[in-house]
C-alpha cells in the first residue's frame, strides 16, 4: 500500500530541533493518524539550513534573512530547491501552507509536481491592516491572499468569519473546510501547574498576563496605554508579558515614557510547558489584538479558567460572546479595556460565572480530540478526492 506524505511550508520560526515545537508536536502526533510521514518546510533563526526529525515529522529549517521581502524570495527558492530533494524520497500528495509567504511555495510546489494544495487562513489576511506592517506591506499581503486562496484547490479556516471574505472572492464553499484551532486539555489544566508560585506574582496584588508576539498586530502599544491607566486606580497591578518580537524596544520605552516600568515585566519566550502555571497564577489573560483569526491563547485561557478581556476584531467575538465567556471591547478603545479589567476585578461572582461558561464551551468545541477529529475528517475528504 502507498504511504501518505504531507509536505506543510510555514515561514514561522521553530526551533532547531523539530520536537522542541511542543505546541505544534502534538498536533503533528493527531496528523501522524492519518499521514505516514509529515515533512514541514519552515525557518530557524540561524544563518545555515538545520535538518531534523522526531517519529515520523521531519523539520527542514531554512535561514532567516534579515530582510522580509527578501526573506520571501529567498524562502520561496531555496524551498523548491529543498522539496525537490525531499520529493523524491516521500512523493508528497499534498502540500499545506499556513501562511501568505508560504502559501507561494505551496502553490508553486503543487502546480510543479501536479499534486494538490490547501491553503489555510488563521487570520484577517484579506482586510490587513495598515498599521500592522505600513500600507505597502499591506496591500501586498491582501493582493497575493486574494490570488492564492483563488488558485488553492482547498481552503482550510478557522472561523466562520472566514467566509464572508471567501465569498466575496467567488471561492466555491466545496472547496472550504471549518476546522477550529484546539489545546490541549491533557497539559492545559490545574495537574501541570508549578506548586510553588513563581516571585513574580508576589510581587503585586493582581496580575494581567500577554501571551504572544511583541507585534504591532497584537495591540501592544494599545495595551501598555490602557495599563498605564489602570494603575491609576489600581497601583498594586503588574502586567506581565510572555513573548518576544520587533516591539520589544518600543515596549521597554513606551512603558518608562509612561512611568509604569516597575509594573510591566517582559518575561520573553517561555517554554510552552510553563504556560500553564502562568495562567494559573494571573488573574486575567489580556488580548488587544487589532487583527486575529481565533487566538490560540484564548483557548488556552479558557481551558485553565482564566477570565478574558480581548478585542472585538477578527473570529475572537465568534470563539466568546461578550458577558458571557469574556469581555469584549472594541479596537483600540483604552478607556473601554481599563473599565473591562476593572469590572473584573471588582466583580468575582460575575467573573466566576463567566470562567465557567468559557470552560464548558472549550471542552464542546475546542478541546483537542473534539478539533483533530474534523481535522483528520478533512484530509479523508480531500484524500478520497
Amino acid at each position: 500500500m502507498n504511504k501518505k506524505n504531507i509536505c506543510l511550508i510555514s515561514r514561522s520560526l521553530y526551533p532547531i530541533k523539530i520536537e522542541d515545537h511542543s505546541q505544534n508536536m502534538k498536533t503533528f502526533d493527531g496528523w501522524l493518524r492519518f499521514w505516514d510521514n509529515v515533512v514541514i518546510i519552515s525557518q530557524c533563526n540561524s544563518n545555515k539550513l538545520h535538518e531534523s526529525q522526531y517519529k515520523n515529522v521531519y523539520g527542514i529549517l531554512l535561514p532567516l534573512a534579515s530582510n522580509r521581502y527578501f526573506n520571501v524570495l529567498y524562502f520561496t527558492l531555496s524551498g523548491l530547491l529543498s522539496i525537490r530533494r525531499q520529493n523524491k524520497q516521500f512523493n508528497f500528495d499534498l502540500y499545506q501552507a499556513s501562511d501568505a509567504g508560504g502559501a507561494i511555495l505551496a502553490l508553486l510546489a503543487s502546480r510543479l509536481y501536479k499534486k494538490k494544495f490547501l491553503f489555510e487562513v488563521q487570520g484577517d489576511i484579506f482586510d490587513y491592516p495598515d498599521k500592522v506592517g505600513g500600507k505597502v506591506h499591506s496591500r501586498l499581503v491582501k493582493f497575493f491572499s486574494e490570488l492564492i486562496v483563488k488558485k488553492a484547490d482547498y481552503v482550510r479556516i478557522v472561523s466562520p468569519f472566514l467566509l464572508q471574505p471567501l465569498d466575496r472572492f467567488n471561492v466555491p464553499r466545496e472547496k472550504v473546510f471549518l476546522v477550529p484551532p484546539r489545546c490541549d486539555s491533557g497539559l492545559f489544566n490545574g495537574n501541570n501547574v508549578s506548586k510553588e508560585k513563581w516571585d513574580i506574582f508576589n510581587k503585586s496584588k493582581y496580575n494581567l498576563l500577554f501571551v504572544g508576539n511583541l507585534l504591532i498586530a497584537k495591540g501592544v502599544d494599545i495595551l501598555l496605554d490602557a495599563f498605564s491607566l489602570i494603575v491609576n486606580e489600581c497601583p498594586d497591578i503588574c502586567l506581565i508579558m510572555v513573548g518576544d518580537g520587533q516591539e520589544k524596544n518600543n515596549i521597554i520605552a513606551q512603558a518608562k515614557k509612561l512611568n509604569i516600568q516597575s509594573n510591566v515585566v517582559l518575561l520573553g519566550r517561555v517554554d510552552y510547558q510553563m504556560i500553564p502555571s502562568l495562567m494559573h497564577y494571573s488573574d486575567q489573560l489580556i488580548l488587544p489584538s487589532i487583527e486575529e483569526g481565533v487566538g490560540r491563547v484564548l483557548l488556552e485561557a479558557m481551558a485553565m479558567r482564566l477570565p478574558i478581556v480581548a478585542s472585538n476584531v477578527g473570529g475572537i467575538p465568534l470563539l466568546i460572546d461578550d458577558k458571557k465567556e469574556g469581555l469584549l471591547f472594541e479596537v483600540g478603545d483604552k478607556q473601554a479595556l481599563k473599565e473591562s479589567v476593572l469590572f473584573l476585578l471588582n466583580n468575582p461572582q460575575f467573573t466566576e460565572e463567566m470562567i465557567d461558561k468559557a470552560y464548558t464551551k472549550f471542552l464542546c468545541n475546542y478541546e483537542y480530540e473534539v478539533s483533530m477529529e474534523i481535522f483528520l475528517k478533512m484530509y479523508k475528504t480531500i484524500f478520497a478526492n
